[in-house]
């Protein structure tokens, strides 16, 4: 049971950061005007740590949303209801979208040091950051409704 709900508290924990992480990235995308050297740095510097951040906070997600199923699971001698199941299939459509998104992030990351090159189209960096600020956005916006259906998911 104690290991249970640490595992639980680790899935829930991890959903979390990656969320208040794009949130943040948000925040700051939309803060740094455009072509500044805040911006510039942002990109350079904050933008691949915090998709990084989000990389390995989705991968323990997946793995710790994996050993809760098989525990709950187990405890139900794997007869969920209905409910469970239909709420569990979004919970993972939402999971995979995200990823999807994540995985963008990370490749656009990449690809801003070449944005910031002074030889690099006038708005290339701009727009690359613009981007990655709505990926994050959509990322936030499905992990909280993923968070809540978690939350749904408890009661059944």
């Amino acid at each position: 049971m104690l290991l249970q709900t640490l595992i639980l508290w680790m899935h829930a924990l991890a959903g979390a950061a990656w969320v208040a992480a794009c949130l943040c990235f948000v925040i700051a995308g939309l803060a740094l005007a455009s072509g500044s050297d805040e911006q510039r740095n942002f990109a350079l510097r904050a933008a691949p740590k915090i998709v990084g951040f989000n990389l390995m906070a989705a991968i323990l997600l997946l793995l710790s949303g994996g050993l809760n199923l098989v525990l709950a699971g187990i405890a139900r001698n794997f007869n969920f209801s209905g409910d469970f199941t239909r709420i569990l299939v979004v919970k993972i459509a939402l999971f995979v979208a995200m990823f999807l998104a994540l995985l963008y992030t990370a490749r656009s990351s990449r690809a801003l040091p070449d944005d910031s090159r002074p030889d690099a189209p006038f708005d290339a960096l701009d727009d690359r950051v613009a981007v990655m600020v709505r990926m994050h956005a959509a990322i936030a916006l499905m992990g909280a409704i993923a968070l809540l259906l978690g939350l749904w998911l408890m009661g059944t």
